[in-house]
């Protein structure tokens, strides 16, 4: 079992590095080779699969993570569906964030093609006709961030937070059911000291000062005369003391503590290395001016590219 839910992991985190190689691959290293060349001279074929393939990594990546989260939600929150939980299920959700990112990226091939940029007589690059002007190119910049970045983000963290939850749960009652059974054993070990020194009330005057009693009752009380009890606790016997739970609630505990890191951790890399692109897109296309500031022509593509690689 353990052997299949790596295996299972280890196959979301494969796409998940697939979805990162497109990003190096498709995304950056064309933008890097189109900022040396100042312009596009691939032809128009060549400029609709560049811009398909630039924003395919980073879809197939949001959508990947968040089905790895799916996925960890499904092991933890609903553990008996999990048992039942076959490979076929892990593809058709990794068959699932490839469709949907696919099919998140066919406006680029009818919005960007090699044509003649407008001002510009004879000087041809890869440019985006926007339909619906003034507004196509806020409303298509608004869909790409809610689709590449919101809606994953929402779904991540809803996820992460149901799992903290459980967990948190599930620590709470083996607490409870810990301090049950601890009361329970208390009150069974008192009721064992008290037959025990009534047999030695009963029997001190043949017994005598000098004369030991032994009497196992999952405790050994050793009675050294009138008022001396010697209690030894043997912790491999049961009723003893000793809960094996405790073991579990430890580390049940020690889970939670990870999973909430990993929440952590996952929720903020996700949004350090998703927002900053994101966001001065929005800025850039909503901002009135916002191409004249100085931000836009230094500390933001220098952000945003470091971000990326």
């Amino acid at each position: 079992m353990r052997k299949l839910k790596m295996n299972r992991m280890y196959y979301f985190l494969l796409h998940l590095i697939i979805a990162d190689y497109l990003v190096a691959l498709f995304n950056v290293l064309p933008q890097l080779a189109w900022e040396i060349t100042h312009r596009f001279y691939g032809g128009n074929t060549l400029c609709k699969v560049i811009k398909y393939l630039q924003i395919l990594g980073p879809y197939l990546s949001s959508y990947v993570l968040v089905m790895t989260s799916i996925d960890r939600y499904q092991a933890i929150c609903h553990p008996l569906t999990n048992c039942q939980w076959t490979p076929a299920r892990s593809q058709l959700m990794i068959s699932f964030a490839w469709i949907i990112s696919l099919l998140f990226c066919v406006p680029q091939i009818l919005i960007f093609s090699y044509q003649e940029i407008p001002g510009n007589p004879g000087v041809y690059d890869c440019w985006g006709t926007f339909p619906l002007q003034p507004y196509g190119e806020r409303i298509y910049v608004s869909w790409y961030a809610i689709s590449f970045f919101f809606i994953p983000l929402v779904l991540l963290t809803t996820t992460h937070v149901c799992i903290c939850r459980e967990i948190w749960r599930n620590v709470h009652q083996k607490r409870k059911s810990f301090k049950s059974e601890q009361n329970k054993i208390f009150h069974h070990n008192n009721d064992d000291m008290s037959d025990c020194l009534s047999t030695a009330s009963s029997t001190n005057e043949s017994i005598g000062r000098s004369t030991n009693l032994l009497v196992t009752v999952g405790r050994s009380y050793r009675f050294k005369g009138k008022g001396r009890v010697e209690v030894s606790v043997d912790r491999s016997k049961p009723g003893a003391g000793y809960n094996p739970r405790s073991h579990s609630l430890l580390g049940l505990t020690r889970a939670k503590i990870k999973t909430v890191k990993i929440t952590v951790v996952v929720i903020v890399c996700y949004i350090i290395c998703s927002s900053p692109f994101v966001c001065v897109q929005l800025w850039a296309y909503w901002a009135p001016n916002a191409h004249k500031s100085s931000f836009w022509s230094g500390m933001s593509y220098s952000y945003t590219y470091y971000t990326v690689l």
